[in-house]
């Protein structure tokens, strides 16, 4: 009985640090991107890092449930955070694997997300009409091997009022990460 209660313990343990350890890469390559950004209101998102960090349990088992089966699969997770409220988690999170994406939408008075899922066209665009050109872009970029976190500039400024504060996180296969933080997206996306 000793010996069962073990197994179960170890393989709960090493779920639990597996998926605690997707939440600290993308912490990690997130904090990194602020650290490195050319946009001054990069600075102010730390505080709201570190609470992404806490509400990101709430959706990392599923994250890491996208990541086991597709391996092979490059995932891009999207995190919007509202430019008003200082320390605030998220309110709208977005992961894109192939044509799927998988959202949640802050409950504020539960403090919790709702979760949706949604099959995407072939253009990503959503059952309400809306392409996610955004993906598109960085999909293309990913493709074609350039470093498309290294300029954040080349997609946008801090030069607009208002506007969501905007983290993308790639998951490539073989557990590498790597984040850019965007405030106002100022792409002509119609050239893409």
């Amino acid at each position: 009985m000793k010996q069962v209660i073990f197994v179960i313990s170890f393989l709960l343990f090493k779920s639990y640090s597996v998926i605690g350890q997707i939440n600290q890469e993308i912490y990690n390559s997130q904090k990194l991107s602020i650290r490195e950004s050319p946009f001054s209101s990069a600075q102010t998102m730390y505080a709201k890092l570190e609470m992404q960090k806490k509400y990101r349990v709430q959706y990392e088992s599923e994250l890491q449930k996208i990541i086991t089966s597709n391996p092979s699969d490059t995932i891009i997770l999207v995190e919007k955070y509202d430019e008003t409220c200082i320390d605030c988690p998220a309110d709208d999170i977005q992961i894109f694997v192939k044509n799927k994406l998988i959202s949640y939408q802050k409950d504020v008075s539960q403090k919790r997300y709702t979760k949706a899922y949604e099959i995407l066209t072939k253009n990503l665009m959503d059952s309400t009409g809306y392409y996610h050109l955004d993906i598109i872009v960085l999909k293309k970029e990913i493709s074609e091997g350039s470093e498309w976190n290294t300029n954040p500039k080349k997609y946008g400024s801090d030069d607009c009022f208002g506007g969501d504060k905007i983290i993308y996180t790639v998951l490539y296969p073989k557990r590498k990460t790597e984040s850019m933080y965007i405030k106002c997206w100022e792409l002509d996306l119609t050239q893409n």
